[in-house]
């Protein structure tokens, strides 16, 4: 039998008489992993993909949404999960049917999801953390490695494992979080961040994570192992310390904060060229100048937002609403180019003032209308001329 016509059978039976959203939690779940196994089994990946061009989920995705995001994704792997995932949508949507877009736009659905939850990535697994609850991270070899509580994850020293098993934790828009690594380092995490690191760090030799966007580091100290971060064009060399990095790939630069103790700055770990900075510093990597420039700062205005603070100086308005998209997680379009490239200097505070409290206060500095639109989950500002 042709492979689309065995699609197509395999669909009807799977799919049966009952609408995948009458199904109880339980059922759904079932319904959902069988789906995707009996795809993968009967080698029907292309085949579906190619049959779900052109549909139109949207009527049917909260209520999709809803039901799976009380099952924890597991069994695949989160380069895997994106293309299956894509699939069942299309899938259950139709309710006989047939595939809803090509691998191009897999990324739109965990986009959506991951605008909601904090995930955890252990290189076989993604789960969804929530922000309630409690329970523990489990590897494929059976060991538990970590605890989840509420908004903090952590990690014990875990020197049962033998293999180095990297761990990667993704902080959505809107949401801030803490990790605390096997050696007891806390890292609090910024919207929009990324973390890579290692379940448990080496006896000897250093402690190296990987991070995209902003952490504020209190580092446990460890004078046989320092400790090492990594972002995409600095590493950062430390004992013992606190100090906050920034590296969103919208700022002109890459950089470093010091609160206390000292740290080595290089634009690769292996350069000679390193930099010490010391408390109330900041080294920062340019990245039109390819340079490290180092001045006095005010550590509050770098740090502020570990409590929840939002602070600007100087920043030009485009800047502005970029911080603004990932602190309040809100799509914003400036269509006043004549306030683009203006600056503005603000505190606000995320736990007090809603984005619309932000927004009226930053127009009595410089006039201009507003538009928001969307619910709570997602909103969409749109900024005009007044």
């Amino acid at each position: 039998m042709h492979k689309k016509e065995t699609l197509r059978t395999l669909l009807k039976k799977l799919k049966e008489s009952t609408s995948w959203k009458d199904k109880s939690d339980k059922e759904f779940e079932y319904f959902t992993q069988e789906l995707i196994e009996r795809i993968i089994e009967e080698d029907l990946v292309d085949e579906s993909l190619e049959l779900l061009e052109g549909l139109d989920v949207d009527k049917d995705w909260k209520s999709l949404q809803s039901k799976m995001s009380k099952n924890k994704i597991k069994r695949l792997s989160p380069q895997r999960i994106f293309k299956y995932a894509a699939i069942f949508v299309g899938i259950v949507s139709l309710g006989i049917g047939f595939v809803w877009e090509s691998t191009t736009n897999d990324d739109r659905m965990f986009s959506v999801m991951d605008d909601e939850h904090v995930t955890l990535d252990t290189g076989s697994d993604r789960t969804l953390i929530e922000s309630h609850g409690s329970h523990g991270v489990i590897l494929p070899s059976g060991e538990t490695v970590a605890i989840h509580n509420g908004d903090t994850l952590i990690y014990g020293s875990n020197e049962e494992i033998k293999d180095i098993v990297y761990n990667e934790l993704n902080i959505p828009n809107g949401k801030m979080f803490t990790l605390v690594l096997p050696d007891g380092t806390k890292v609090r995490l910024n919207s929009g961040t990324r973390i890579k690191f290692p379940v448990k760090f080496p006896k000897q030799g250093i402690r190296e994570v990987l991070v995209y966007g902003e952490a504020y580091f209190d580092v446990t100290k460890d004078e046989r192992r320092p400790f090492v971060v990594n972002s995409k064009e600095i590493a950062v060399k430390v004992l013992g310390t606190q100090f906050n990095l920034s590296s969103y790939q919208d700022q002109n630069e890459v950089a470093i904060v010091l609160v206390e103790g000292s740290v080595s700055l290089s634009h690769s770990e292996n350069s000679k060229d390193k930099i010490l900075l010391k408390p109330g510093e900041k080294g920062a990597w340019n990245r039109d100048k390819g340079t490290i420039e180092v001045e006095k700062v005010d550590v509050s205005l770098h740090t502020g937002w570990v409590n929840g603070e939002v602070v600007f100086r100087n920043a030009p308005f485009t800047e502005l609403l970029a911080s603004l998209e990932r602190t309040y997680n809100v799509q914003i379009e400036n269509t006043n180019k004549d306030i683009a490239e203006q600056t503005f200097s603000a505190r606000f505070n995320r736990n007090v003032e809603k984005i619309e409290d932000v927004l009226d206060a930053l127009r009595i500095i410089t006039p201009f209308d507003y538009e928001v639109e969307g619910g709570d989950n997602r909103k969409k500002v749109s900024i005009k001329i007044k």
